[in-house]
């Protein structure tokens, strides 16, 4: 390789090579600025020009690092999308605002809310590009550790939206009450399908895209809830 292309390397980046004293105590004062600049500059690039286009060298370049440390912080482009994936749903999940039961409203707006947040802050992690790739790479490869850990990231928001609905009575039209975990399912399908035409349209708007998850919404709501309870849901504590 021709060190010569190679971006210059940062004072910390020299630290760690030549063992100059202080450089454990500079590597951990820098250590999450780099990464977050390096998720940061890959994220504009794989949105920019295709993940399959970027190499990790243009994301050294950007991020102002070497090549090598890009691979020893992610080991790959995978890595990189894991952690760009995995981090923005975590932070998503923790700064929801949907967590909240609601009795103000009625229950398919709840729905709807619930999971046009989810869309909103899906987008805020990544691109309609990267999100393309990303479903595509997963569904190709579905042994891969990448795919493994798009999976665990699906369980997780399964898990969120179950956590939700089992706060509510859920009352169907029999009157029995809805199983949580089999109604998040339901409503999840019909919300991934849904973003998944959204993504696949690069000028579908945001707008667009919650009338098209409200059309859908609506209709299964009335065939499998109680009316009185679509109409003004209740709490299970409120029972």
């Amino acid at each position: 390789m021709d060190k010569s292309k190679l971006p210059p390397q940062t004072a910390d980046e020299t630290a760690q090579d030549t063992g100059a004293p202080g450089a454990t105590g500079l590597r951990t004062r820098q250590k999450a600025k780099r990464r977050e600049q390096i998720l940061a500059e890959a994220k504009a690039l794989f949105a920019e020009k295709g993940v399959d286009a970027v190499t990790m060298a243009e994301i050294a370049v950007a991020a102002g690092v070497s090549t090598p440390t890009v691979f020893n912080y992610f080991g790959n482009k995978d890595g990189i999308l894991i952690a760009l994936i995995t981090e923005g749903a975590q932070k998503a999940r923790d700064d929801s605002n949907v967590l909240e039961p609601r009795t103000d409203v009625d229950f398919a707006t709840t729905l709807l809310a619930v999971f046009m947040d989810i869309s909103v802050e899906t987008m805020a992690i990544a691109s309609k590009r990267i999100w393309r790739y990303a479903h595509a790479a997963s569904t190709r490869h579905p042994t891969t550790e990448f795919a493994k850990t798009f999976r665990a990231v699906d369980n997780a928001l399964l898990d969120l939206i179950e956590d939700i609905l089992s706060r509510y009575s859920l009352k169907l039209h029999d009157g029995t009450q809805g199983d949580a975990r089999h109604i998040a399912h339901l409503y999840f399908d019909v919300w991934f399908n849904t973003f998944q035409e959204f993504i696949r349209s690069p000028d579908m708007a945001v707008d667009t895209h919650c009338d098209q998850l409200r059309a859908r919404f609506t209709p299964i709501c009335r065939m499998i809830f109680a009316p009185d309870f679509l109409a003004v849901p209740m709490l299970l504590s409120a029972r």
